[in-house]
């Protein structure tokens, strides 16, 4: 075999050398397209990730208000009523110092006023802090609140509690708005006939688990329109670290899990 030439062993050196600057070349701008393509989904997904916690923020934000503004609303309509009545009968009172009939008449009707105050009292105090969440527990408050839905509503509630650990009174708190916002959309809204609710702790996690017969939604649709309901539950869930799980279609009833970790 004939020895190659010195040209063709540069030829060939040069070919090399060219061919290898252009690998080279290729791998650095696919590296740097490859990194430029990671940092735009990292920054689209912080961006998504911003906005979202900036609908938390305003749906935590707008959680609040309605509760203030439900609260004032009832302080307004019913004690502050009440309050003002009482005052009129007082000056009934005055006005007939010397009536004895007409005296027992309003004060009957002062006393009457006055226990339906109190009892109105205990109502917006329970809702402000549940009744005995802080000294029998979530599984207590909880069964007072399906027995008080199930007394204003025609729907069957069947409470399921398991294995349930102590919980801290905010968490606690958090979870039994959560479970009474479920409730509330049940009669509200679901058409719902029976709620099966179940509540048990698993592996330092809480786990709640919801389902009715009702008619159901569009889950996508709903969400997509940011549904005031669907907005709270998760609110309130991602306050405490949790993760939510809808399954729902039209007029196959709601099936929601909830999981909050309780370390």
């Amino acid at each position: 075999m004939a020895q190659s030439s010195p040209l063709d062993l540069y030829i060939l050196l040069f070919g090399g050398t060219i061919a290898m600057v252009l690998l080279a070349v290729g791998v650095v701008s696919f590296i740097i397209i490859y990194q430029r393509r990671i940092i735009r989904q990292d920054l689209a997904f912080k961006d998504a990730e911003a906005k979202h916690q900036r609908e938390l923020y305003h749906g935590t934000l707008e959680a609040i208000e309605t509760e203030r503004k439900r609260l004032a609303r009832d302080l307004h309509d019913e004690v502050g009523a009440a309050l003002s009545t009482l005052r009129l009968l007082v000056g009934q009172i005055q006005q007939s110092p010397n009536e004895e009939t007409a005296i027992e008449s309003i004060s009957n009707k002062s006393k009457i006023l006055i226990d339906n105050t109190i009892d109105n009292v205990r109502r917006i105090s329970n809702d402000l802090l549940p009744q005995g969440l802080e000294e029998f527990g979530l599984a207590y408050s909880v069964e007072g609140l399906c027995e008080k839905t199930m007394e204003l509503s025609d729907i069957a509630i069947y409470l399921k509690v398991d294995n349930l650990v102590s919980i801290d009174t905010k968490k606690s708190l958090i979870v039994y708005r959560l479970i009474q916002e479920l409730l509330n959309n049940a009669v509200k809204h679901s058409e719902a006939e029976s709620v099966h609710l179940v509540l048990k702790s698993e592996n330092d996690t809480l786990e709640i688990e919801y389902k009715d017969n009702g008619k159901g939604f569009d889950f996508v649709e709903a969400y997509q329109k940011r549904s005031l309901g669907l907005k709270n539950i998760e609110t309130r869930t991602k306050m405490i670290n949790g993760t939510t799980k809808f399954e729902t279609k039209p007029n196959e009833g709601l099936k929601l899990n909830v999981s909050i970790p309780l370390n």
